[in-house]
């Protein structure tokens, strides 16, 4: 079916068109103008009633099993966005989609039924953004997603919802995209590890794996993502150490660590990674201690050890950081005292009075 013939299909669905002097937006798939060409199809403000249940062909004639010279095959070559957020009745897209050659951005948000993607996804040659947030049922990736060679940004996982909790592995195929910047695996609960060949996305700037409480460890072939800026592990609660070298992250400025359990030490190279700015280490219940080397962090700003219980005591290199804004110890209720080198940060710190008062209480008794 295509469009032409079902426009009923296409009620509620916003249509951007350009005819090359301007771009307009309708709810309408008909124009008036023959030289319009549809450059974007959104399902963003359909009614529920308006949102399929089978996604129909985008460039096939009903029952021929031909192309739709029309709209069709004008389609293929003008679509640059296909955005179906909420397009939650939908198990699987129609095949068609990996015909659309020009595809810029495919937008599956909300598609809280869609199993899976068609297997040859990888056909979209062009394609830079793959967000496919709060599909909780996606349960794999086809391994022709490596053939995306101009992809910059993949989203998986959930930030609205409660995330994914069926994908449990990611295809190898994804270390060859070699364009990639933003991997965002949110809430993935299920996801069992990384695949080594992430460690040959050597544009990769950000990796956001907030509460993906199944991974135990980090490939260390990641250490070779040497463009990397943001690390977000943030309730990775399965998570047992960091990787040893993580020094070679030269670029890293902002390390993420809350509510790793698993976590008791840092690596002593943590303080090689010269262009930190963020480390939160907030309620990192088993962490014991403070690596001095910490103490290097010339660009460090911000430091949040808020709700450490177990640590103990902090090195008195902290002092040393130049460019510090914040140093939050509040609630580490095991932190023994301050040291005496901590006056001259202390404008900086949240929880001083907090520790100062219960070294006194304990002190009298």
């Amino acid at each position: 079916m295509s469009f032409s013939k079902t426009n009923d299909l296409m009620n509620g669905c916003t249509i951007t068109r350009t005819n090359n002097s301007k771009v307009t937006k309708s709810s309408s798939s008909s124009s008036n103008d023959t030289d319009d060409i549809i450059i974007a199809i959104s399902t963003r403000d359909c009614r529920d009633v308006e949102r399929w249940k089978l996604m129909p062909s985008i460039t096939m004639n009903e029952g021929e099993g031909e192309e739709d010279e029309t709209n069709g095959s004008a389609l293929r070559h003008s679509l640059i966005t296909l955005d179906l957020n909420k397009s939650r009745y939908l198990t699987k897209l129609h095949p068609s989609v990996c015909q659309l050659l020009n595809l810029q951005e495919l937008v599956l948000t909300r598609c809280e039924r869609l199993e899976t993607l068609p297997t040859n996804i990888g056909n979209l040659k062009r394609l830079e953004v793959l967000d496919m947030m709060d599909c909780s049922q996606l349960k794999e990736l086809p391994d022709s997603i490596g053939n995306l060679q101009n992809l910059k940004r993949l989203s998986l996982g959930g930030h609205v919802g409660t995330g994914n909790k069926v994908l449990e592995y990611l295809p190898e195929t994804l270390g060859q995209l070699s364009t990639l910047e933003y991997l965002i695996l949110d809430k993935c609960k299920a996801l069992k590890c990384l695949p080594d060949t992430i460690g040959n996305l050597q544009q990769l700037k950000v990796l956001n794996m907030r509460e993906c409480k199944c991974v135990v460890e980090l490939p260390e072939s990641m250490l070779n993502c040497r463009a990397l800026v943001e690390l977000s592990l943030s309730k990775c609660v399965a998570l047992k150490e960091l990787p040893t070298n993580l020094h070679q992250w030269s670029s890293l400025e902002d390390l993420i660590l809350t509510k790793c359990k698993g976590i008791t030490r840092l690596p002593d190279a943590i303080g090689n990674c010269k262009r930190l700015a963020l480390l939160d280490l907030r309620a990192c219940k088993n962490l014991t201690s403070i690596p001095s080397s910490v103490g290097s962090l010339a660009h460090l700003r911000l430091l949040d050890l808020s709700a450490c219980k177990k640590l103990v005591e902090l090195p008195s290199t902290l002092a040393n950081l130049p460019s510090l804004e914040w140093l939050d110890i509040s609630n580490c209720q095991s932190l023994q005292g301050i040291p005496d080198s901590f006056e001259t940060i202390k404008t900086v710190m949240i929880g001083w009075e907090e520790l100062d008062s219960n070294s006194k209480k304990s002190a009298a008794s």
